[in-house]
């Protein structure tokens, strides 16, 4: 017999099993592109990019761009996809917190044998697992396009960026459950979300461009996620990403059982 837990995030992905899709395939597309004008783009790329300003390359992680790696990093992993996951996972625990309760479900999942807790620790979970189909989907299909461009990215790499992301976008599935403590309302907690990450990318680029505030960048999530298609995933800051997470989650469950779910 399935625990309450397992059930209810089971409910959350069959509610949202047309997310992957829906997130997987267009940002699984950009990357492919990406991916496969590389090489005809190479030569004229090497020579422009090194005139740049070594500060502005590294503030934006753009390197060489003498590889592959290095131009799906600067292009699709440095920003856009952080960004792009990170609010589809406050979305999806704000579709089953916020979104239940504005739309009337919440009521009717609390009124079944479940506690407050266990509807937020499933949400979560279920945005965790979203999350990674849509990185996977994104990983296969930049795969793909290098294969058939022959673009040479290397599996290994590839892996390490897109799995890197995941750590990072599961802090704003946690600060969505939060948020969801003070306010019901989907579009509250949505922007908040996407202004802490756009906040926390802010804060990282302008301790990268100014040698004085570098130390700015250790209060950024950014700063933790580092470059792993390049230099691989650092242990420390991937589990350290997963425990902010997980405390968030703890901090918003306690918020939220506390909180009258009228909106």
């Amino acid at each position: 017999m399935r625990s309450p837990l397992a059930s209810l995030v089971g409910f959350h992905l069959r509610e949202r099993r047309r997310s992957p899709l829906a997130w997987g395939l267009p940002l699984g597309a950009m990357s492919a592109f990406i991916v496969a004008i590389y090489p005809s783009v190479q030569g004229a790329l090497t020579k422009v990019v090194a005139q740049y300003p070594e500060g502005l390359k590294q503030a934006f992680g753009i390197g060489q761009l003498s590889s592959v790696e290095q131009y799906l990093h600067g292009e699709m992993l440095s920003l856009i996809v952080p960004l792009a996951v990170g609010y589809l996972a406050a979305r999806a625990v704000a579709s089953n917190l916020s979104g239940a309760a504005e739309s009337g479900r919440l009521e009717v999942v609390l009124s079944a044998p479940v506690t407050r807790r266990a509807v937020c620790v499933g949400a979560f979970l279920a945005a965790a697992v979203e999350v990674a189909a849509v990185l996977l989907l994104t990983l296969v299909l930049s795969l793909l396009g290098s294969l058939v461009a022959g673009a040479g990215l290397g599996v290994g790499h590839a892996l390490a960026g897109f799995a890197a992301v995941w750590p990072l976008a599961l802090v704003g599935a946690g600060l969505a459950i939060v948020v969801s403590g003070f306010s019901l309302k989907t579009s509250v907690v949505t922007g908040v979300v996407a202004g802490f990450l756009v906040a926390m990318y802010v804060v990282d680029l302008i301790g990268k461009l100014d040698t004085n505030l570098s130390g700015i960048r250790y209060a950024s999530i950014f700063r933790y996620y580092g470059n792993a298609i390049e230099e691989g995933i650092e242990a420390p800051a991937f589990l350290g990403l997963l425990a902010l997470a997980a405390l968030l989650v703890l901090l918003g469950a306690a918020l939220v059982e506390r909180r009258d779910l009228s909106l």
